[in-house]
């Protein structure tokens, strides 16, 4: 094997030994779940706007937060921002890089979700629709639309795709990169662009 290789094998083993319990500290003071066997590369970060938010983390989850921790490099790092009373779950052997999840309501990824560097998942629309309202700023109780999102049992989101309010991906479905997803898609199915729509059918499990 080339001697750079071997290098950069190394330097990452250890660079994930030194942020692996550094971020599960950290997730601990700010009153994450998580399961046993999560592996994190970079630095997380938690954005609590208010205390009453709850993250769940399952169990053998991988996550990405640093350039250097995905060589496609479509971002560089993994957030979870959240408002009140708002509800993060992942669930087991998921694969996260460098995602952004903006919280209100509720995200919910279940088993085996892979997420492609740089994805995006918001469950609101952060500003209120009606001029009058936007420039008031995000005053408590301004008019923000928000719905929860459900991304169901061994989904692929491609590289910078955004998953937009109110969405629900069903199983096994894959989103190509760079998708802007807003509206339901069901499952065994492949969906990509902006908006995403209907590419083709993908053979269910027997």
């Amino acid at each position: 094997m080339d001697l750079y290789l071997l290098y950069r094998k190394a330097v990452n083993k250890y660079i994930h030994l030194l942020f692996n319990p550094v971020n599960k500290i950290y997730l601990k003071l700010n009153k994450v779940s998580y399961g046993r066997g999560l592996k994190t590369k970079g630095k997380l970060y938690i954005m609590r706007h208010y205390g009453t938010a709850k993250i769940f983390i399952g169990e053998n989850v991988s996550i990405n937060s640093a350039g250097w921790a995905n060589p496609i490099g479509c971002g560089n790092k993994t957030c979870f921002q959240t408002l009140d009373n708002a509800e993060v779950i992942i669930g087991d052997n998921c694969g996260i890089s460098n995602t952004a999840f903006t919280c209100a309501e509720k995200i919910e990824l279940g088993n085996d979700v892979l997420l492609g560097s740089g994805c995006h998942i918001f469950d609101t629309d952060f500003h209120a629709l009606d001029y009058k309202e936007r420039i008031k700023g995000n005053y408590p109780g301004a008019p923000i639309k928000s719905a929860p999102i459900k991304i169901d049992d061994g989904v692929f989101i491609g590289a910078g795709s955004y998953i937009l309010k109110g969405v629900h991906i069903g199983k096994h479905s894959i989103i190509g990169a760079g998708s802007v997803v807003t509206k339901d898609v069901p499952s065994y199915e492949i969906w990509a662009g902006n908006p995403a729509h209907f590419l083709k059918k993908i053979k269910e499990d027997k």
